[in-house]
Parts: C-alpha cells; sequence; structure tokens
C-alpha cells in the first residue's frame, strides 16, 4: 500500500456471516490464487484480501432494516428505491496474505463494495477488496 494510495474508512460490513464449508474453501482458493499472481504488485500492506464468498439473501439477515439504516455504505440500496427482493449482499470473508488463508470460518455481509483494488475497511480488518479475485 503506498502512502498516497486512499483508503475508504467507512465500514462495509453491516453484519457477520458464515458460509457454507465448501464457499469457504472456494473463496480461499480464489484468495490465495488471487495474491499468487498479484502480490509483488501490491507488496505487504495492508496484509489483508476481502474476498467474496457468496450471495446472502435478505431472509437470511435477523434486523435487516436497522443495519441498513445505521450502515456507512448502503447508498446504493436507498438510491433504487427497491425493496428487499432486490437487495444484494455479499458475504465477504478475510484473507491473511502473511499466512495464506482466511483469518476465520465466519466473514461480513456488504451491500455495497468498495472498487476492485481499493483498501477498505470490513469490521475491524482494513483489507484490499478483491471481488471474486478474476481479475488483474
Amino acid at each position: 500500500m503506498s502512502r498516497s494510495e486512499n483508503i475508504d474508512n467507512r465500514n462495509f460490513a453491516i453484519d457477520t456471516c458464515c458460509p457454507t464449508p465448501n464457499e469457504i474453501r472456494l473463496a480461499e482458493v480464489r484468495a490465495r490464487n488471487y495474491w499468487t499472481k498479484n502480490g509483488a504488485r501490491f507488496g505487504s500492506n495492508p496484509i489483508y484480501l476481502a474476498v467474496v464468498a457468496s450471495k446472502i439473501f435478505p431472509s437470511e439477515v435477523q434486523l435487516l432494516w436497522p443495519k441498513l439504516i445505521n450502515s456507512q455504505t448502503t447508498a446504493s440500496y436507498f438510491s433504487q428505491r427497491r425493496g428487499f427482493s432486490n437487495l444484494q449482499l455479499k458475504g465477504i470473508m478475510i484473507f491473511d496474505t502473511r499466512v495464506g488463508r482466511l483469518v476465520g470460518s465466519c466473514g461480513y455481509i456488504s451491500v455495497d463494495t468498495p472498487p476492485l483494488g481499493r483498501v477498505a475497511r470490513f469490521d475491524d480488518y482494513f483489507a484490499r477488496y478483491i471481488g471474486f479475485g478474476n481479475w488483474n
């Protein structure tokens, strides 16, 4: 992470999620492959990557409305003025580049996501957002 790189300090996590074991495995493989291919370009900071692991359905999130209205990063949802059925929730896992694996078996739910490659906050982690990890 260069000194001139912008960091988005808003919290992109509106809640936690625990993807299935298969989703976790696939997310870890995608993050590891991405880091192998692109790690030299970014250097050692930040040490975390944020990788999409799953799609979350609105019905799976308890007390969704208060989480949406209190979030710092749900502008896309409110700008579209659509119901929950059109809400695109992503399950994000955090990958530790130092040890080459995910930091745990649970991650975070996001409505909006930062641009690909941008460093942003996901709860207590500042991580480079790589989406599904299939871009350069």
